[in-house]
């Protein structure tokens, strides 16, 4: 069932189309039209972001019922996040994607989430910025190779988590993410294909990296301090022995994280597409080495 209640300002869709929920057919079109503008499409994070309760696709769809406009929502708490906002190249700039956009925006409202948040592309900005979005806070890519020599603490162990560490996870992510991820963390338990690392120190979470061959990379990402961001990307490193370089993406915010990775040679890419809707939720952007994709945050 699509949200009850579009604002004042929400955007009808043109007649011939209908605004509906995806399922697990949809998954191919959706990731279809992910490709159409060179975006990946990981089966894993596409589910995610239809999981009900706390997430949601929609699909706009013509008189044959192919696809041509989806997006997505995921609540997580007080915080949600708008992802996979495409509209297929022969219907843009007939209001669909604004029409997309609102019904998302309802069902994260409806679900109680205050801050709302997306990485935004060049192009879609404009349409953000007219629903009250601003850019926040820029964040940085990097890519650290295999050779970076980046040091230890002895103090620090990483085993791999399993299904049995999401009570302790959850709790030490909740804080510094800013949300409740448990259901997504669970996903990752779950995953033999995608080790998540978890990082002890001194005899309590102190971070944990989720290593995914796409890219290959880490992310979600969150690390106490350096010295452990470090130990859980050497261990990334063992257990991924065809990877060259691992990816990062992190906030300028994170500045301690910004400061390690340059002392080690790691060349920052800025960028500038994260924005946000409502107000500041408590977070710890000093401890975020990596999220997981744009539409799940």
């Amino acid at each position: 069932m699509l949200p009850a209640r579009l604002d004042s300002q929400s955007m009808p869709l043109p007649e011939e189309l209908q605004l509906r929920t995806a399922g697990a057919d949809d998954l191919q079109p959706i990731a279809d039209l992910r490709a159409a503008v060179g975006w990946a499409a990981h089966d894993w994070a596409l589910r995610a972001a239809m999981e009900a309760p706390h997430a949601r696709s929609l699909v706009a769809c013509d008189v044959s019922g192919s696809i041509v406009g989806v997006g997505s929502g995921i609540m997580y708490g007080a915080l949600g996040f708008v992802g996979n906002m495409v509209v297929a190249e022969g219907h843009r700039r007939r209001g669909i994607g604004a029409a997309i956009l609102d019904a998302v925006l309802a069902y994260l409202e409806a679900g109680g989430c205050t801050r709302i948040e997306l990485y935004a592309t060049q192009d879609g900005r404009p349409l953000y910025a007219g629903r009250g979005f601003a850019l926040t806070g820029p964040s940085a890519v990097a890519q650290v190779d295999r050779a970076t020599d980046l040091g230890a603490a002895a103090s620090v162990v990483v085993t791999e988590a399993g299904p049995p560490a999401i009570d302790a996870l959850a709790d030490y992510d909740a804080p510094r993410f800013g949300g409740n991820r448990s259901p997504l963390l669970a996903m990752m338990l779950a995953d033999p294909a995608r080790p998540l690392l978890m990082a002890i120190d001194r005899g309590a979470p102190a971070g944990y990296a989720w290593l995914r061959p796409d890219g290959p990379r880490l992310g979600p990402f969150v690390a106490d301090a350096p010295v452990v961001a470090a130990a859980l990307l050497a261990e990334a490193f063992e257990r991924a022995p065809g990877a060259d370089a691992l990816g990062l993406n992190l906030p300028m915010a994170n500045r301690a994280g910004t400061e390690w990775l340059r002392g080690l040679g790691v060349a920052l890419e800025p960028w500038d597409g994260r924005m946000a809707r409502g107000p500041q939720i408590a977070r710890r952007d000093d401890t975020i080495y990596g999220n997981v994709v744009g539409a799940l945050g």
